[in-house]
């Protein structure tokens, strides 16, 4: 297989899937076509849950001398699978023991599907040769929810702007190598402008980046997530209501060895894949008991997710 399969098994494992190191061995069945098909979820749900957590609140004050403050902790994010995001219908043109043939997938399961199989109907282009009908491949890791936990450190404020660090050093992963995630973000408060406003607002802009290299150093992937957002809070003594609109990106590449049988030479298959979620609102609330903070919200977009949250927050 190829780097950047073991860097995804890297992605899943982050995720906490035990059987994630199925995935190279399954993805070397199908061609391009198919894996973009089978592998869009994951890449979905990777660049909602990374997006979201970037903020509790609005406030930039702190306990602090001089109202600054530091928040360290960690946010589980969790993107919800719906159930059209299981399975997938496609037809496309590859090739079946070196001969060209259109292939037209029913019920196919994606790597969240189930174990039960779709069916393909192979039909070669040269009408000399009969059509066929075979089996998909089937689903990966059946589940509903796909969470990733993140850690996190925020700083500020100055002149009203704090800033958000995401930061994972290297750390091995089994034997695929090793993962180091950074991410930050600076937020800015509008508040401050609009005196005797009675509620907290400001607007932060994030970058993130997820590099993986295998256990000789060399890259195997990098994927690279944007938000850009406007947030509101209102606290009433210990409980903090927040809420926001955020537009956002998120990439991930995708390379792998497509294995066709019949003593056939194996085909480098690579691709990009772009997360469908671009915009989302969100509601939470979060509860100081001292310096302890817990947050929860929930995500409204292409996708949806929850967030939990814990932290010192002094």
């Amino acid at each position: 297989m190829r780097k950047a399969v073991s860097a995804t098994l890297v992605v899943l494992a982050l995720a906490g899937f035990a059987r994630a190191q199925d995935l190279s061995s399954t993805l070397s069945k199908v061609g391009s076509q198919y894996g973009q098909a089978y592998v869009a979820p994951a890449v979905d749900a990777f660049g909602m849950d990374l997006n979201s957590g970037l903020f509790h609140g609005a406030s930039m004050s702190g306990l602090l001398p001089l109202g600054l403050h530091v928040y360290v902790g960690v946010q589980i994010s969790g993107a919800l699978i719906q159930g059209s995001e299981k399975s997938f219908n496609l037809s496309y043109l590859d090739t079946l023991n070196g001969q060209p043939a259109n292939f037209v997938v029913t019920n196919a399961p994606t790597i969240y599907g189930n174990k039960d199989r779709g069916t393909v109907v192979i039909t070669p282009t040269n009408t000399a040769l009969p059509q066929q009908t075979d089996s998909t491949i089937g689903g990966l890791i059946s589940t509903s929810i796909v969470p990733v936990p993140i850690p996190q450190i925020g700083l500020g404020s100055l002149f009203g702007t704090d800033v958000l660090v995401r930061f994972l050093p290297q750390v091995k992963i089994s034997d695929y190598g090793k993962v180091q995630l950074f991410g930050i973000a600076v937020r800015h408060s509008i508040s401050q402008y609009i005196p005797l406003v009675p509620i907290d607002i400001a607007v932060q802009l994030g970058f993130q980046n997820l590099s993986v290299t295998d256990t000789s150093g060399g890259d195997l992937m990098k994927a690279s997530t944007f938000a850009a957002n406007l947030e509101i809070s209102k606290t009433f003594l210990m409980l903090t209501l927040y809420g926001g609109l955020q537009v956002e990106s998120s990439s991930v590449d995708v390379s792998y060895t497509y294995n066709p049988g019949q003593s056939l030479p194996s085909v480098p298959v690579s691709f990009s894949l772009k997360g469908k979620n671009k915009f989302r609102a969100l509601a939470g609330l979060s509860f100081s008991l001292g310096p302890v903070l817990i947050n929860g919200d929930y995500s409204f977009g292409s996708m949806s997710a929850a967030t939990l949250g814990i932290g010192i927050a002094i």
